[in-house]
């Protein structure tokens, strides 16, 4: 009786329909099936879904409505068909496709091939006009690509913004780990690439993808290499690809060992498996600390990593699963010579030159399992679990010379471990999708801080400190939804609950100091979606009411999110878009812990004027425009955005010389204005110009020692490179040069710091007979500091020899071999405390030989 009347209720609000599957069967003129053909299925110009045929030619749609609906057929071997169906007559139809008329070659040599298509949500690249046989790995094809490119994490971007996930064949690889495809999948398995702009995951919701189509030869059989390389100072790297994509499911496992500092996982990917999946895309961020260990920027004396990684995926009609493993260990010693010069004002004993050596170990995994179980009714149950355990074993001496000489011995062992779960019942009904989730997120994280000193430590009478820090966390939510497309309004309404228990435990042995606080948050939500398509602007606002009680202090908040899109009618495809946004924020439990919390930088954190229910509210303004031509293969992005924070939470710094003191308090404000200009240009057939100009402005009050203090903070980069690609040719080469520009100034001290940087680079590859391929990169790095100028040309690369339609590939890989014996890199900044100028012991150069199998 409930069931009827919640429908009777429903049906009040929603466009009435009718669920029906519709059938398609595609053929070849003889009766042959054709597989893997794009069926878009659309409605008055717009498209409702959009499928490919299976390996018997059919695909289905599930239609809300009965009616007249356009139905277009494309495909790279066939003539693009569209044709119209009437859904009330019947529900299955069959069509043929006529070959595609290949063009004759005089045709093909005159006309400039399209680099990219666009077809609806999707952008569809095409390889042939920017491969010149140089590309090893996919990363290389897609830093060709107009609108894409890989930023120093590893990540997909396009327009600005990182892509959601890289799929093979349209199926998950290692979740959100761009790397893992783009670095391990060779060029030769690419057969094309697609940018999906309104993907829906397995769990329903939207995002973009960048899929990878691999070429027939690598489906349905074990594909991959292995290879081991060994070298100077006894350097080595191993790795193995082991792939099978198939109709019995994509399996992957991946292995790599080295000691050349090559990391297979970075800090993003770290912090991006440690979130917890929900239905909005926006995740819940763990607090777990980033490993000490994760250093992927070359600054090291010696790193070595040892990874594993294994993932299977399939997909059927009614049950979808994919699943990964992932486990890194590293060790790293690092050393570094630093010099500090205190500010005009501050006692000239607060000046040090120190040495620092660090010796890190540490191990972190992960582990996520996502399964889809569909129903008759087509409504589907989705879980997803996830488990992340952390070591991090720091160990640290410093050697400092001051007006006395003072040495510390500092080790620092952390463990975290996150367990999540999450449920969500999907089902449409009428023209509306109704999402019932449950989650449950339990954090615990522990740590010990360990420092012996030759003087005494933080005005304590003591030389030595031993600290505990523990905390667990349990967060449950409940959140319903209901997703409403219709021709008058789109709408998403959202409603929830959550509760989140925090207990902290902190204690220091010599001080005979305890605290334990415990946190406890219940947060209510309803927040409405709405959208509408008026001509050529796309318009969309939603409003959240939040309720929170902290620890039995009320509060209660709106935030807000709109956004304009103008789409003009262009040769080329052009977007304007302005954005609004207002998020509120609390301070989580380390920042309002009473008792001192003790850091391995030799500094104490202590809370005052922080309190539970403090709320720090953020206005970000975003204004975009993006202009792709197709035709040409040139995109020009634009972005310039502006944040506000507001109260802010902030420190007060105290400079005692040997450390400092912080204080988490309320700041006045903290902006932020960010500007962004990316250029892609293809001039003539053979030279591609990649321009991209960003620039940083951070603006924040802050106290120094209880004094009003503003400190502003600039970035600025420009970098510029120019491509060949020259058709049947021996060499191409890559031609660019890298500005950046970092500023500091603060009002107390009245100080300014500055730093340049200036990179040129010219990389040459090479294709000789098919057999030889070369890759060098030559690069001259100017560091420039007020104190320094350091000046360093570096030479890397790889060399490979393999013959046609031979498995072995050998191999001659160098990194800055100029510098075999060791290297430094400075590292200049400027804090409230006084400038810092580093001198570090960054990677030495290496030689590698080794072969490689290819299966």
């Amino acid at each position: 009786m409930k069931l009827k009347f919640l429908v009777f209720i429903l049906s009040l609000f929603f466009f009435h329909s009718f669920s029906q599957n519709i059938n398609i069967n595609v053929k070849e003129t003889t009766g042959k099936p054709i597989s893997e053909a794009n069926v878009q299925l659309l409605k008055n110009g717009k498209t409702v879904d959009f499928q490919k045929t299976d390996d018997k030619g059919v695909c289905t749609f599930q239609l809300s409505e009965k009616g007249v609906f356009s139905v277009k057929f494309t495909s790279v071997f066939y003539k693009t068909k569209i044709l119209e169906i009437d859904t009330n007559e019947k529900s299955n139809f069959e069509v043929q496709l006529d070959p595609q008329i290949t063009v004759i070659e005089e045709v093909e040599i005159k006309s400039r091939p399209k680099i990219a298509t666009a077809k609806e949500d999707t952008i569809a690249f095409n390889l042939k006009a920017v491969r010149d046989g140089t590309e090893r790995t996919t990363e290389d094809l897609i830093k060709k690509l107009p609108g894409l490119d890989i930023n120093e994490n590893g990540k997909v971007t396009y327009k600005g913004n990182t892509v959601g996930q890289v799929l093979v064949e349209g199926n998950e690889f290692f979740g959100k780990n761009h790397k893992m495809a783009t670095q391990n999948i060779s060029a030769n398995m690419i057969e094309g690439i697609d940018l999906w702009q309104n993907f829906s995951t397995i769990n329903g919701n939207r995002s973009t993808a960048l899929n990878l189509k691999l070429k027939d030869e690598y489906k349905g059989k074990i594909s991959g290499n292995v290879e081991g390389n060994y070298g100077t100072k006894n350097s080595y790297l191993g790795h193995a690809n082991l792939f099978k994509f198939g109709k019995a499911g994509n399996l992957a496992l991946i292995a790599d060992a080295n000691n050349i500092a090559k990391d297979p996982i970075n800090f993003m990917d770290f912090y991006e498996m440690n979130t917890q999946e929900d239905i909005e895309n926006s995740g819940s961020v763990t607090n777990i600390d980033i490993p000490s260990f994760l250093n992927n920027d070359g600054r090291v004396k010696s790193k070595s990593n040892q990874f594993g990684a294994l993932q299977y995926s399939k997909s059927k009609k009614n049950f979808t699963i994919t699943a990964f493993s992932i486990l890194n260990n590293a060790q790293l010693d690092k050393f570094s010579t630093s010099k500090r010069i205190a500010f005009e004002g501050q006692p000239q004993d607060f000046n040090f030159l120190e040495q620092k050596r660090e010796d890190n170990r540490g191990f972190f995994g992960t582990t996520q399992i996502k399964l889809k179980k569909t129903f008759s009714d087509n409504s589907f149950l989705y879980y997803n679990f996830g488990y992340n355990p952390t070591e991090d074993h720091f160990n640290q001496n410093i050697d400092r010379y001051s007006a006395d000489y003072n040495f510390y011995e500092i080790q620092n062992k952390v463990k975290n471990n996150s367990l999540g779960n999450f449920i969500s019942w999907n089902k449409e009904i009428l023209n509306s999708k109704l999402v019932f989730a449950l989650s449950q997120l339990n954090e615990a994280h522990t740590g010990s801080l360990d420092i012996c000193s030759n003087t005494q430590l933080f005005l304590e009478d003591s030389n030595f400190l031993s600290q505990e820090y523990s905390t667990n966390s349990n967060k449950y939510a409940f959140d319903f939804f209901i997703k409403n497309k219709n021709q008058i309004l789109n709408f998403n309404f959202h409603s929830g609950i959550s509760y989140k228990k925090e207990v902290s435990d902190l204690g220091e042995t010599f001080s005979e100091t305890a605290e334990k606080r415990t946190l406890k948050i219940y947060h209510y939500i309803n927040d409405l979606n709405v959208s509408k398509k008026l001509g050529k602007f796309d318009l969309s606002g939603s409003v959240s009411s939040n309720f929170l009680t902290v620890n039995e202090i009320n509060k209660h908040y709106f935030e807000k999110k709109f956004s304009v899109k103008f789409s003009p009618a262009t040769k080329a495809v052009s977007d304007f878009a302005l954005e609004y946004s207002s998020k509120y924020e609390l301070p989580d439990l380390r920042l309002l812990q009473y008792n001192v919390l003790y850091t391995k930088d030799l500094s104490f954190y202590q809370n005052t004027l922080l309190t539970p229910d403090l709320l720090s509210k953020t206005d970000n303004y975003k204004f975009t425009w993006n202009r792709f031509n197709f035709e040409k293969g040139n995109n020009l992005f634009f972005m310039i955005m502006y944040s506000k924070i507001k109260p802010t939470y902030t420190t007060n710094i105290t400079n005692y010389g040997t450390f400092s003191g912080i204080e988490n308090t309320i700041g006045k404000f903290n902006d932020r204005f960010v500007f962004l200009l990316v250029n892609d240009q293809k001039f003539s057939k053979n030279y591609t110009l990649k321009s991209k100009l960003t620039g940083v402005l951070s603006k924040n009050a802050n106290f120094i020692s209880g004094n009003n203090n503003f400190s502003t903070i600039k970035n600025f980069e420009l970098s510029q490179k120019i491509s060949t690609n020259f058709k049947n040719k021996l060499l191409q080469f890559d031609l660019g040069y890298t500005f950046t520009k970092n500023i500091f100034e603060q009002s107390f001290y009245d100080t300014t710091s500055k730093q340049d940087n200036i990179k040129i680079s010219l990389g040459i590859r090479a294709n000789i007979k098919k057999e030889w391929i070369a890759n060098v990169l030559g690069e001259y790095l100017i560091q420039k500091t007020e104190q320094n100028t350091l000046r360093n040309f570096l030479i890397g690369g790889q060399v490979s020899y393999k013959k046609e339609k031979s498995y072995f590939e050998y191999n001659l890989l160098f990194n800055n071999i100029l510098n075999l014996n060791s290297f430094q890199y400075i590292n200049s900044y400027t804090s409230q405390l006084g400038i810092d100028e580093s001198s570090i012991t960054a990677l030495r150069g290496y030689i590698l030989g080794g072969l490689k199998f290819n299966f």
